[in-house]
Formats: C-alpha cells, sequence, structure tokens
C-alpha cells in the first residue's frame, strides 16, 4: 500500500485502539447507559463513529473507483499528509456541536452490536483505501459539510480526527459512570464535547 494511504490507516487505526482503551473502562451492561439526559452513551458515541466512517469510507471507495475506471493519474508524491488538515479546529471542545441529523445515533444498540459496527466501518475504510491505492488522491475533491472542499487523502485523515475527537468523550463518558477521574490519552487528540 502507499506510504500515505499507510500512514492515514495507522493514524485511524491509532486512535480506534485510544477509543476502545477509553470504553473498556465501562463495564459491559452500563454501555447503554447515559450520564446525563443530554449526553450520549457509549453506544451511542459509538452508532455515531459508525455512521461517519460508513458514510466517508463509501464516499472514498466510489469516488477512488470512479477515478480508476477513468484512467486517473499515479501517485507519485510520498510525503506525509497528516498535517493536511487542521486536527487542532476539529478536536476543539471548547465549542459544543451538534452532530448532523444524518450522523445522529437512534439509540437503542448493545455494547455487542456497537464494537461489531465499528469492526465492519473500520474494514470499509481499508477496503476503501486499497481501491484508492496507487492513485493520486490529493487531486480527487469532495465538498464535506462543516469542512469545506476535502481530497481523499484528506477524507481518510478527517475520519481518523474525527474519532480522536472522540477518544477524550469516551474517557469522560467512563469516568462520569464509574466515577473516575478524567484523563486524556497522551497519544491522542482531545474529543467533542457534543453529545
Amino acid at each position: 500500500m502507499h506510504l500515505r494511504l499507510h500512514e492515514l490507516l495507522d493514524y485511524a487505526d491509532v486512535q480506534r485502539r485510544a477509543l476502545l482503551t477509553a470504553a473498556d473502562a465501562v463495564p459491559p451492561e452500563r454501555w447503554t447507559e447515559r450520564p446525563a439526559p443530554d449526553r450520549w452513551s457509549l453506544a451511542d458515541l459509538c452508532e455515531h463513529l459508525y455512521m461517519v466512517e460508513h458514510s466517508s469510507a463509501r464516499l472514498v471507495a466510489k469516488r477512488a473507483a470512479e477515478a480508476r475506471a477513468a484512467g486517473h493519474p499515479v501517485e507519485t508524491e510520498t510525503t506525509s499528509v497528516l498535517a493536511s488538515l487542521d486536527g487542532a479546529r476539529l478536536a476543539d471542545r471548547g465549542t459544543r456541536r451538534e452532530a448532523p441529523e444524518r450522523v445522529r445515533p437512534g439509540g437503542g444498540w448493545t455494547r455487542a452490536r456497537a464494537l461489531q459496527a465499528l469492526a465492519a466501518s473500520r474494514a470499509e475504510l481499508h477496503a476503501a483505501a486499497r481501491e484508492g491505492d496507487g492513485l493520486a488522491l490529493g487531486a480527487l475533491r469532495h465538498e464535506h459539510p462543516r469542512l469545506g472542499e476535502l481530497d481523499l487523502y484528506q477524507w481518510i485523515l478527517f475520519i481518523g480526527q474525527h474519532e480522536a475527537r472522540h477518544v477524550s468523550q469516551a474517557a469522560e463518558i467512563a469516568a462520569q459512570l464509574t466515577g473516575a477521574r478524567h484523563q486524556a490519552s497522551p497519544d491522542t487528540s482531545p474529543s467533542e464535547v457534543a453529545p
């Protein structure tokens, strides 16, 4: 796999491990419990992450397949793309953000369903990257509803940064449910305040 895709997938996978580590502090039977009426449960949070990753991975796969069929040029660059999005802006928890309706959890998910869905959407992300492997994905652009026009590398990076945003939220939920003191993981970005 091309170096750029490899680094992006590695980054996303690090965020996923951090999220699951934070969530592991909550007993399985409490994953559906909300720490407050206006907050998400861990299962709700995972449902949201699944919806965002699933839709983004489908977009990347579709656009990459279309580009490959059209004879899109191969990738010749090897420089890192990890700094191509403002991760600090995405991770800023100072402003509460409401999830758009299309990625707002409907509720009712169990811990098992949440974990299965996250595994499925991560497999979709890896498959989408394979679909675009070798193509100059920086030249393929698509509008993101909040971030503006992103290239396909940035769409994959967005998935990792979005998940990093929610790592601290998962840790906060865990702390609120278990009474433990919240401490952000040092290898991730801060996470979202939104429910």
